[in-house]
């Protein structure tokens, strides 16, 4: 299967996630694909009007992708705008199977994960994707590697059950 691995990363914590997603989905012989956003002009952390960031043109070639696995971190309790700026942009996500992840430093999800992920899927089945999953990595819970290895772990899961 071909997978595509889009994130946004401020600190690099979400793409720390994506790359053991990505290892681990390539060990289970899937082709993957992961593409780091890239925002014209440098992240600006003031600004949060996603129709006010431009995204440099994704490498990942999306609409060859099986399934498409979207994360970013939350800021001000919302998902990153840059990657709202992307699911806004983006064409082909109709019919496509598609999973979301967020990180956030909040230690309780309703803090800013919750929401994140609702926006994200939101953005994402009004443009006709079919979400199979989402997840939150609380990064400052003491159990963090633990949520990680779970959602690495349910997320190859449900790649087994996709048909293509």
């Amino acid at each position: 299967m071909k997978i595509g691995i889009i994130v946004h990363s401020m600190t690099g914590n979400t793409s720390l996630v994506a790359e053991r997603l990505k290892n681990r989905l390539e060990k289970e012989d899937h082709e993957v694909f992961m593409e780091r956003l890239k925002i014209i002009g440098g992240e600006d952390k003031n600004q949060q009007d996603a129709n006010k960031i431009g995204i440099e043109p994704l490498e990942t070639p999306l609409e060859e992708m099986d399934l498409l696995i979207f994360g970013g971190p939350v800021r001000g309790f919302q998902a990153s705008p840059a990657i709202k700026a992307l699911l806004g942009k983006v064409e082909g996500l109709e019919g496509k199977d598609t999973m979301i992840f967020v990180t956030h430093a909040f230690p309780f999800n309703w803090m800013g994960g919750n929401s994140s992920i609702k926006q994200m899927k939101s953005i994402c089945t009004d443009k006709g994707a079919n979400i199979l999953f989402t997840g939150i990595i609380d990064w400052k819970n003491s159990k963090r590697e633990m949520q990680i290895d779970s959602l690495v772990g349910s997320i190859t899961r449900k790649t087994s059950g996709i048909a293509l």
